[in-house]
């Protein structure tokens, strides 16, 4: 019955993906098995990159470097080492439709720290294995991401020139650690980015992705964070089967794991 159950929950996700129309197919062929996925259409720039990189032979041979069994499986690298092709892609970040349940394809980065923008590497890629994930951790993830949401808005207004004096009450109010005053000066912020249109919407899972989260699990802690930009449709078990290989520190496969991409015909 929870077998049954899963397939109905998988088959509604894909279908609610597969509403974006002519998308791109791609296989992973590794020694475990193959992997198709698609690429999203509302992705363009690390759609369009992805392709880019399977036409030249990128991936050719290109070896899984970072594995941890029940998150995820991590390549990307060239065959001759180089681990990028010395570039970064903006980030698209579209939670509201693409989160990272089990079978998510994304874009691998640097750190907050070295990349606020959080741009994406220009060839590194994850694919998301994940675990089941409760109602409870998901309204956690959802106030952390609004948290972070509202933090971006809010400083993108403040830093604006006719919006000089209340940057410079905040910058204030945070030096001296007024905490009391800050969190009741930003509300008075808040009211006024919504008189002049600009209320800033709160994120929220939809119905159907916190039943894919339940079920066929994930990583939400990574959503908002990490442009997801397409999805496996099959070959789940060979995602399992690579990330319960014996690792060495660090996450680097005992035994070499190379893959090769290729783009389908549709």
């Amino acid at each position: 019955m929870k077998r049954v159950l899963i397939l109905t929950i998988l088959t509604i996700f894909f279908l609610a993906s597969y509403a974006q129309k002519n998308l791109v197919k791609f296989e992973i062929i590794t020694p475990m098995g193959n992997m198709k996925g698609v690429l999203y259409n509302d992705t363009p720039g690390h759609r369009d990159n992805f392709i880019k990189l399977v036409n030249e032979g990128w991936y050719e041979d290109s070896p899984f470097h970072r594995i941890i069994n029940h998150f995820m499986i991590q390549g990307g690298g060239n065959k001759d080492g180089r681990q990028d092709p010395g570039y970064i892609i903006p980030a698209e970040f579209v939670p509201e439709k693409h989160i990272h349940k089990k079978g998510a394809l994304a874009a691998a980065r640097m750190g907050d720290n070295e990349n606020p923008t959080k741009a994406s590497s220009g060839s590194q890629f994850y694919i998301v294995q994940g675990k089941p994930v409760t109602d409870a951790q998901l309204i956690q993830m959802e106030t952390s991401i609004n948290r972070a949401k509202e933090h971006k808005i809010i400083s993108e207004y403040i830093t604006r020139p006719e919006n000089i004096a209340m940057y410079n009450t905040i910058d204030s109010l945070q030096r001296n650690r007024d905490m009391e005053e800050l969190n009741k000066y930003v509300e008075i912020v808040k009211a006024d980015m919504k008189a002049n249109g600009e209320e800033i919407v709160g994120f929220h899972y939809s119905d159907k992705q916190k039943a894919v989260y339940r079920t066929l699990g994930g990583t939400p802690h990574l959503d908002g964070g990490y442009t997801v930009f397409g999805e496996i449709t099959e070959g789940f078990d060979v995602i399992d089967k690579i990330a319960a290989v014996p690792t060495a520190r660090g996450g680097k496969p005992l035994e070499k794991l190379n893959m090769k991409i290729i783009i389908l015909e549709n």
